[in-house]
């Protein structure tokens, strides 16, 4: 990743004051919607938050050198451990008869199942469905052309993702209390969760010597399995050079992901038995409508979001071989 390629993509100036006071800083001073002053110990900043000003750039890269002095560290550690901070990050590791290079055939496959696959985790994120055809909402196309795709690292070839998420926070003071008690999950936090969590499941199905069954493959669509990602998956799997595709996921520090996969890697043996299941999955019928009645416990919606949660309260029979 290089300063430039983050500083006008990856991070904004409301991630960069979220960080400082995540380590400790204090805001002393405002200009308007120019310019905020940030200050700790003996060290200050000013961040600049009028992207469009003519000088903005001039006065982020000062704002990089004034951070860097006072961390010990570069305009890119900097950069870096904001990115971090403020974004889920999905590390795409292909591995196989390839070095730090790939032969250009088989990296136009892995670079679409990447967005392929960030896609069908965004469409499953906002309805879970088993095969989604041309029926992708807005919200999942905005998605996935708006993470970025950093450099690759050394080693195996890599296609690091970047993920933002937004800063949340009440625009009322009055409005804070409803923002301690509800852990809101954006949008883009869901998707990436879809993602790890349906590469986990996906995993399971296919990397054992049973087969799996119908039942075990219709339950995997809740979790973020669908006809897409498998023939995203695969597709890249079925590469001359790919023989293995490992999945890395660092959370954002804001906003900590508990229990969610952090690493799964799938083989180039699994290739024909990830298929079936995509197969099987675009065959499947869609789920009919059903009625559940209960009491509205939580209504979560974002304003930018095209859908939202609605938690209820129901009472749910108990198993049919429980009862007297």
């Amino acid at each position: 990743m290089t300063t430039q390629t983050l500083n006008t993509q990856s991070v904004v100036p409301e991630d960069v004051t979220e960080w400082l006071r995540g380590l400790g800083w204090t805001r002393d001073g405002v200009l308007g919607n120019i310019a905020q002053s940030w200050r700790r110990e003996d060290s200050r900043v000013v961040v600049p938050t009028l992207t469009s000003s003519p000088d903005f750039t001039l006065r982020w890269s000062e704002m990089l050198t004034s951070i860097s002095r006072a961390l010990g560290t570069d305009a890119a550690g900097v950069l870096l451990a904001i990115a971090k901070a403020g974004s889920d990050i999905a590390e795409f590791r292909a591995s196989g008869q390839i070095d730090d290079t790939l032969p250009l055939g088989d990296a136009s496959p892995l670079v679409d199942s990447v967005r392929r696959a960030i896609q069908a985790s965004a469409n499953s994120a906002l309805q879970p469905r088993s095969y989604f055809g041309h029926s992708v909402p807005d919200a999942a196309r905005l998605h996935a052309n708006g993470v970025r795709m950093a450099q690759t690292r050394h080693g195996s070839y890599i296609v690091p993702v970047i993920s933002r998420l937004p800063v949340l926070k009440p625009d009322d003071v009055e409005d804070a209390l409803l923002f301690e008690d509800v852990e809101y999950q954006p949008f883009a936090r869901r998707a990436m969760l879809r993602l790890a969590e349906g590469l986990s499941t996906l995993h399971e199905l296919t990397h054992s010597a049973a087969e799996p069954s119908r039942s075990s493959i219709t339950e995997a669509v809740g979790v973020g399995v669908s006809s897409e990602l498998c023939e995203a998956v695969a597709n890249t799997l079925d590469t001359t050079s790919i023989a293995d595709l490992g999945v890395a996921f660092s959370w954002a520090d804001r906003l900590p992901a508990r229990q969610a996969p952090t690493a799964v890697t799938l083989s180039g043996e699994a290739s024909e038995a990830i298929r079936q299941v995509g197969e099987v999955l675009k065959g499947a019928p869609v789920v009919g409508r059903q009625t559940i009645v209960g009491y509205v416990k939580r209504l979560d919606r974002g304003e930018e979001d095209e859908v939202g949660r609605v938690t209820l309260r129901v009472v749910v029979p108990p198993p049919r071989a429980a009862r007297m």
